[in-house]
């Protein structure tokens, strides 16, 4: 880093190398509650003005609901053991075993939830079994997944927000620590650190592609294969090798994602500062400061807050790490 930004960053508060830095995905969620309250003011109007046909809208939505996450959840099987790397009749006959369950559990659910008026028709073996309900349901029954889904994502973020989990990444006077639920107790000590910049891709020409989207530190191939590559788990979500990126014998760690909404220079001040402070003694500070938290959402009465609120609430996910110039680019695009 040049003097004009290591000055800017020892003005800022995250400069006491003595404090922790934490980075949440707080402020990512606040800023969907909009999209949200928008998704319960449609599912109020369609369940006030739509015709229900007799039907019990609320709890075939509840149905519905369900069918659909477990639906989700057996894809989400199916594609973590594709990339397993398993062999391939392995990979299709455990393929096919997930399918069979979760078939059979949603057509039990849809045995349950059915219903019948009276009417003959045939469901397999079973007589008399009249599908209306699920198969042709009645428009509020829509209205109502959407009111849940607004509800159950403003209940969650608001919850989260006064009683925070923990940090994604944090940065203290010891190292690096991650807290993904795919990454846990990943600790990587400032000694074993061999650099702090910008990710490194390697192109075409032969020279690489520094992305200003994505902040990472550096570590050796070694400390990567002993104590990092052990910790990635089964369950990492598609995009997650993004994450880490080989630099000719070393290998990149990215601090940030798009789902913490936090600038990299945010990263790469207070991680250069302390990497800097403590690589040539290992262990932690006897002094501590306090912790300084980015990422977090708060209110400041702003014209300005509220327009970036609504705006950032329709922005694409990973609009942020893609490179405008490049967008074949993706170096940080991995979820939480």
């Amino acid at each position: 880093m040049d003097s004009k930004s290591e000055g800017l960053f020892m003005s800022e508060p995250s400069a006491d190398v003595s404090a922790t830095v934490e980075y949440t995905m707080d402020k990512w969620r606040m800023d969907r509650v909009p999209w949200a309250m928008w998704a319960c003011v449609a599912g109020v109007a369609i369940v006030l003005h739509a015709e229900n046909r007799g039907q019990n809208g609320a709890a075939l939505a509840a149905v519905y609901l369900a069918l659909l996450g477990l639906a989700f959840a057996g894809y989400a099987l199916t594609t973590l053991i594709g990339r397993s790397g398993l062999p391939l009749l392995l990979d299709l006959l455990i393929g096919a075993l997930v399918m069979v369950i979760v078939s059979g559990v949603i057509g039990a659910i849809s045995l349950m939830a059915g219903g019948s008026n009276g009417r003959s028709s045939y469901v397999g073996t079973i007589h008399g079994l009249y599908w209306s309900h699920l198969v042709n349901p009645s428009p509020n029954v829509f209205g109502w997944m959407s009111l849940y889904l607004g509800l159950g994502w403003i209940a969650f973020s608001s919850y989260r927000h006064f009683y925070a989990d923990r940090a994604i990444v944090s940065l203290s006077s010891a190292g690096i620590q991650f807290h993904r639920p795919w990454l846990r107790r990943l600790f990587i000590p400032w000694h074993e650190v061999r650099g702090v910049g910008h990710l490194e891709v390697p192109s075409i020409s032969g020279v690489p592609f520094v992305s200003p989207y994505s902040a990472a530190v550096t570590v050796g191939q070694e400390f990567y294969e002993r104590h990092v590559a052990p910790k990635r788990s089964f369950f990492a979500p598609p995009g997650a090798e993004a994450m880490f990126r080989p630099k000719g014998e070393m290998m990149q760690v990215v601090l940030n994602s798009a789902d913490m909404t936090v600038k990299p220079e945010d990263f790469l001040g207070p991680a250069e500062i302390r990497w800097k402070a403590f690589r040539d003694r290992p262990g932690s500070s006897t002094r501590h400061g306090g912790t300084i938290v980015y990422g977090r959402w708060s209110i400041d009465g702003s014209r300005w807050q509220a327009v970036q609120f609504l705006r950032r609430s329709s922005a694409w996910p990973w609009s942020c790490c893609i490179d405008k110039r490049n967008p074949a680019q993706r170096p940080s695009c991995f979820g939480s």
